[in-house]
This record gives C-alpha cells, sequence and structure tokens, in this order.
C-alpha cells in the first residue's frame, strides 16, 4: 500500500527546483520567509499583549487568555483543513492537473469560510455559557464580551486567509505569503497603539485592530489571483467532495496540536485560578505568549519543511529529505538555546513587557512560572519537526500519536497528577515533562521511518 501511494506522489512531482537545486538554497528560501511570517504574527500578538497589560489592565489580558481554547479549535479545524489541502494541490500542480488542484483548493477554501461563517452566530448566541465553560470569573465576563463581540468576526477574515497562504505556497509563491503576513502584523501593531492607547478603546480597540489588519492582510493575499503564471482558482467543483475527507485526515496531526492546546490550557486555567486567581491567569497568559512565540519560530521552518519534503519524498530523493532534516534540527537547536538566553537575561525586561508597574503579584507569578516551564523550550521545536516529516512521510497516524501525546495527554495528566500530590504551583512541571518524554517516543518513530528505511519500504 504504501509503494502505491509513494509512486503516486513520485509521478505527481516534477518541479526541478525541488531535485537539482542545492539543498542549503532551498531550504532558506522556503524557511526564511516562513519564519519571517510567523515572526510576525507573534510580534504582533506580544505587541497586542504590550497594550492590553500596560493601558487596559491584567484583568483585560486574563480575558483573552480565557478565550484561547475556543479560537484554537477553530484554528485547529482551518490548520487541518489547509495544510492537508495544500500538500494535495502541491501534488496535482506537479502532475500539471491544475483544475484538479484548483478544486482541492476551492473546496477547502469553501468549507473553511461556512464553518467559519456559521460559528459567528451560534457563538455570539451563546457567549454566556460558552465564557463559563471557559471558566470565566463574573468579573472577567464583560471584558470578555467587549473583545469577543468583535474578534468573532475577524475569525472568518483570519481562516480564509490561512487557506490562502498555505495554497500559494502549494503554488511556489511563499514570498507573497510573507508580505501579506508581513503587512497584517504591521498594520496590527501601528492601529493597537492608535485604537488602545491613543483613543482609549481597550479591548475593542485591540480586537479592531486586529480584524483591520487581517483584512487588509487577505487582500493582499488576493493579489495572487491576478498574477499571469498563478496555477489555483475558485471554481466549483466537480469532483466528489468526500475528497477533503481525505486531506483532511493526512492534516489531522495539525488539528490534534491546535485543539489540544486549547483543552490542556482550559485545564491550567482551572488550576491557575483554584492557586491564584485572576492573577494568576493574567501571569500564565504572559508564560503563553512565550511559548506562542517560540512555537511560532518552530513552525516557521516545520511549515517550510511541509512544501520540501512531500515533493522529495515523493520523487524518492531520501538523501535530500535527510539532508532537509539534518539542516531543520541545527536551525532549531540555534533558535532554542537563543531563546532559552533570552528568557532568562531578560526575564525581568520581558515581565515589565507586559505588566503595569504596580501588578507586583502577577509579574512575582510570571518569574516564579518561567523558572518552572523553561525545559520545556528545549524539546518543543524538534517534537513538531518530527510529527511535520511522519506527516510528509504519509505517517498520519504516527504524527497524531506525537501531536495527541504532546498536546494533550501528558499535559494534562502529569498536570492533575501534580496539583494532587504536591504544594505550590508545581503543576506547571507537567509541561516541560510531557515534552520530554513526547520528545523519547518521536525519536523512536523517526528513527524506524527514517529516510533510509522509507527507502527500502518502496524498493
Amino acid at each position: 500500500m504504501y509503494r502505491k501511494v509513494v509512486e503516486f506522489m513520485s509521478s505527481q512531482v516534477s518541479s526541478p527546483s525541488f531535485h537539482s537545486h542545492s539543498v542549503i538554497r532551498i531550504f532558506f528560501r522556503y524557511v526564511i520567509p516562513s519564519i519571517l511570517s510567523l515572526l510576525a504574527i507573534s510580534t504582533a500578538s506580544l505587541i497586542d499583549g504590550f497594550f492590553i497589560g500596560n493601558y487596559v489592565g491584567t484583568e483585560a489580558l486574563a480575558a483573552i487568555n480565557l478565550l484561547m481554547p475556543f479560537f484554537s479549535l477553530l484554528f485547529g479545524i482551518a490548520l487541518m483543513l489547509a495544510v492537508g489541502g495544500a500538500i494535495k494541490a502541491g501534488l496535482y500542480i506537479g502532475a500539471k492537473e491544475y483544475r484538479l488542484a484548483s478544486e482541492i483548493f476551492s473546496k477547502t477554501l469553501m468549507a473553511v469560510f461556512i464553518i467559519t461563517a456559521c460559528t459567528v452566530p451560534i457563538a455570539l448566541f451563546f457567549a454566556q455559557p460558552l465564557f463559563l465553560i471557559l471558566g470565566a470569573d463574573p468579573e472577567l465576563i464583560p471584558w470578555m464580551n467587549e473583545y469577543f463581540n468583535v474578534i468573532i468576526y475577524s475569525t472568518v477574515v483570519q481562516l480564509c486567509g490561512l487557506v490562502l497562504y498555505y495554497f500559494l505556497r502549494a503554488d511556489d509563491y511563499p514570498e507573497l505569503g510573507m508580505h501579506a503576513l508581513l503587512l497584517g502584523a504591521v498594520v496590527n501593531i501601528i492601529l493597537d497603539s492608535v485604537f488602545v492607547y491613543y483613543f482609549n478603546w481597550g479591548l475593542q480597540g485591540a480586537a479592531w485592530a486586529t480584524f483591520i489588519a487581517q483584512s487588509m492582510q487577505i487582500l493582499l493575499l488576493a493579489r495572487y489571483f491576478f498574477m499571469k503564471e498563478h496555477r489555483l482558482n475558485i471554481v466549483w467543483p466537480k469532483t466528489s467532495w468526500l475528497e477533503l475527507m481525505h486531506t483532511a485526515y493526512n492534516g489531522f496531526s495539525e488539528f490534534v496540536n491546535e485543539f489540544s492546546i486549547g483543552v490542556v490550557i482550559l485545564v491550567l486555567h482551572w488550576i491557575v485560578n483554584t492557586q491564584s486567581g485572576v492573577e494568576g491567569i493574567a501571569a500564565f497568559s504572559v508564560i503563553n505568549y512565550l511559548i506562542f512565540m517560540s512555537l511560532m519560530t518552530y513552525y516557521g521552518i516545520v511549515d517550510a519543511m511541509h512544501a520540501i519534503l512531500a515533493p522529495n519524498i515523493g520523487a524518492r530523493r531520501f538523501s535530500r529529505v535527510f539532508d532537509f532534516m539534518c539542516l531543520a534540527g541545527f536551525s532549531i537547536s540555534i533558535l532554542s538555546l537563543l531563546f532559552l538566553s533570552s528568557i532568562f537575561i531578560f526575564r525581568i525586561n520581558i515581565v515589565e513587557f507586559f505588566l503595569k508597574d504596580e501588578a507586583v503579584v502577577v509579574a512575582d507569578l510570571v518569574s516564579e512560572f518561567i523558572f518552572l516551564i523553561w525545559p520545556i523550550f528545549i524539546f518543543n521545536g524538534f517534537n513538531v519537526l518530527i510529527c511535520a516529516y511522519l506527516t510528509c512521510a504519509q505517517k498520519p497516524l504516527h504524527s497524531t500519536v506525537i501531536a495527541l501525546l504532546r498536546s494533550l495527554f501528558l499535559p494534562i495528566i502529569l498536570a492533575l497528577i501534580i496539583y494532587y500530590f504536591f504544594k505550590g504551583n508545581t503543576y506547571l512541571y507537567a509541561l516541560p515533562l510531557a515534552e520530554m518524554l513526547t520528545f523519547s517516543v518521536a525519536v523512536f518513530f523517526i528513527y524506524r521511518y527514517r529516510p533510509s528505511e522509507i527507502k527500502k519500504a518502496i524498493i
């Protein structure tokens, strides 16, 4: 069965650049725009946190953090369809089956639009029960309402833009995706300063800044359709919509990653709220920003690997697959060291960046949380890289196992055990422990399905 899959992939791949150009050249051509794009997103998110924490308050920071599990669910669904669909479209493009590539693109875009558009009225109608499920205290519900009533509309635009971004990369337009994400980040930062700081519009101002930035971003992405050599178009699909099921299955580990993060945050919010109240949730939101920024950096590499590895596996160029993985692993090692060094050297500056001077309790909690979770930054990059490799190698079950272990089962089980048997905030040790244990499983999987072994399986 595996041989048939790879023979199909091999027949689809014809882009000479993936085969003939140097490994280093291709790697950095895709990785640099991808990292810059995702760093732009994370920087905009950090600036959001800066303005909200300093000019609105710690309660507002906590309110936004409580909404993360809900948006992780929506983002996970869109990412699952976008990643799986973009890989399939890339194979069709390689075979010059442009109509089929356009159909899977159109199906994915329509599906994401319908899902998110239908979610908006339902979420607004059930907003109060949703906030309570997410663990909101009564004092935080007005803050959540203020932000949610605007940002929910922005989600439709943002997730449709996400689909465009992935498919543009599949059609060899990574630079346009980078430019769009950079534009969105810059606009978001500028409007945050205007709406939140200058006009004093609070959380609603931050939400409007995001909405406008995402709208400008998708408009720039739409420029793709006016380029002479673009190969994807929005068409009415003639082939079966069941194809989406296959692409969703291949991208399922991406959904598991995002959805599981939301569930873990939900459980941790309950524990943090029990231990430290609103101040603890505000402090944990700062930790979330740090983890988010590290993952966005690693995902810059991992997203590029999705585009690079699949064609080379399909063309049976396994020595190049090995070289790409070594380059990616080395890059993640360097970035991990830089990130850890920055956290410890600039720890006090990080706390001051997010919080007002009078938020002493929250600042002390942030410092304590950093010392508890820092090993997470050593292992999480390697885990997401191996997960991406297994997805490209047509091993979705194994990549899903890694995603479930690191993002759902181990963090929740370990957090509850430590919380029950030990005092204080030691339950946060669950996060780095989960990544460490998952890494041992991931190493076994990548050894078992290393490029040379996959080559043997199809000979």
